[in-house]
């Protein structure tokens, strides 16, 4: 089973402390919360509850489409982006899979969930974990699907949409699927500069993933999505897919958030100057080594021998721990941005750590 951040009631229990205490830096949502619209929306459809949901998701599937800018024909839906992830893996059933390290979990949970095979490309850190050409040199005959996480999770750091169109012209040739991962992508400004989903039209080895749950702060209610031209592959998810897997009370919440442009627009630019000020503040700190961030998370490392998650801890701070990250070792951490209040808090706690002579 895969560590993830966010597990504030699991940590209570472990260490005898009431989760409502706790303050969470450990998961990557929407320190704006959650829209006053959206929680209105969904708790009116508490009302359609006694029913099913639309088994086509028709008008759910409308509205992202409109939001993304794509034809209804290229979008699948699942519980999550997780789910969406596992689907894929499940169909297309690939034997052999590029992954580059560290990078999200989740990836290499669905592809031994199928017995596949997992080869690692290692993103080096005197290269501040940047993904280069010499990744490309690792798509032979024999890789099947690779995953790319834009930002990446995580290292924050963004990919050029020119290195992603590189990384598909080569998987074409062997007919190498490529997942595309930018369930992080809404929080970055200038996200038309990174995205791909416009590739879609060339490439029809490319699948997209997109979460909205973290960006609307409502991963209690889980949904994602998969957006790709090619209609075998979509036909092929579908048929692994679980029937109703989205909740009407998760669909109402979505189709309203992405009408939200007055939350949307103020959720970009409160996190990044949010991300601009703990980046910066984070830095003035000598036992820490800092990763330059792009969205809403904030990757470091520790210089001195400390466990800094179960320090805080006893302040009632969670941070996320990234040693079970392939490529990355128990001193690196990693933090998201929240309100300029708990970040505040953060830094203030963060400059008592004392260290053992």
């Amino acid at each position: 089973m895969a560590v993830h951040g966010g597990n504030v009631e699991e940590i209570g229990r472990k260490y005898n402390i009431n989760h409502k205490d706790i303050i969470d830096f450990s998961a990557n949502i929407n320190p704006l919360g959650l829209n006053k619209k959206v929680k209105d929306s969904m708790i009116s459809a508490l009302n359609l509850v006694e029913r099913y949901p639309d088994i086509t998701y028709y008008n759910l599937k409308h509205t992202i489409c409109s939001y993304e800018g794509i034809d209804l024909l290229n979008i699948f839906i699942g519980n999550g982006a997780a789910e969406v992830i596992f689907n894929i893996v499940r169909a297309l059933k690939p034997k052999k899979v590029l992954l580059p390290a560290p990078t999200f979990s989740e990836y290499e949970e669905a592809v031994r969930s199928i017995d596949g095979e997992v080869k690692y490309y290692s993103l080096k850190e005197e290269n501040e974990f940047r993904i280069d050409d010499n990744f490309i040199k690792d798509i032979d005959e024999e890789i099947d699907l690779i995953f790319i996480c834009n930002p990446n999770n995580p290292t924050g750091v963004l990919t050029e949409k020119k290195f992603v169109e590189k990384v598909l012209k080569k998987a074409e040739k062997f007919g190498t699927k490529v997942v595309l991962d930018e369930s992080f992508l809404d929080f970055v400004e200038e996200k038309f500069k990174y995205s791909s989903i416009e590739l879609i039209k060339n490439y029809n080895n490319l699948i997209i993933v997109k979460s909205l749950t973290k960006f609307f702060a409502m991963p209690g209610i889980r949904i994602g999505y998969g957006i790709s031209s090619n209609e075998a592959i979509i036909e092929s998810i579908n048929k692994v897919s679980i029937p109703w897997a989205v909740n009407i009370v998760a669909a109402e919440g979505v189709c309203t958030g992405v009408k939200e442009k007055e939350y949307i627009n103020k959720t970009i630019k409160y996190v990044e100057e949010q991300k601009n000020w703990l980046y910066k503040e984070l830095n003035k700190l000598d036992f820490i080594k800092v990763f330059k961030p792009s969205v809403n998370f904030i990757m470091f490392k520790t210089l001195k021998n400390i466990n800094l998650k179960e320090t805080l801890l006893q302040k009632g701070i969670l941070i996320r721990s990234c040693g079970n990250y392939e490529g990355l070792s128990e001193n690196f951490y990693r933090v998201a941005v929240r309100t300029a209040k708990e970040n505040e808090k953060l830094i203030s706690v963060m400059k008592t750590v004392s260290f053992d002579k």
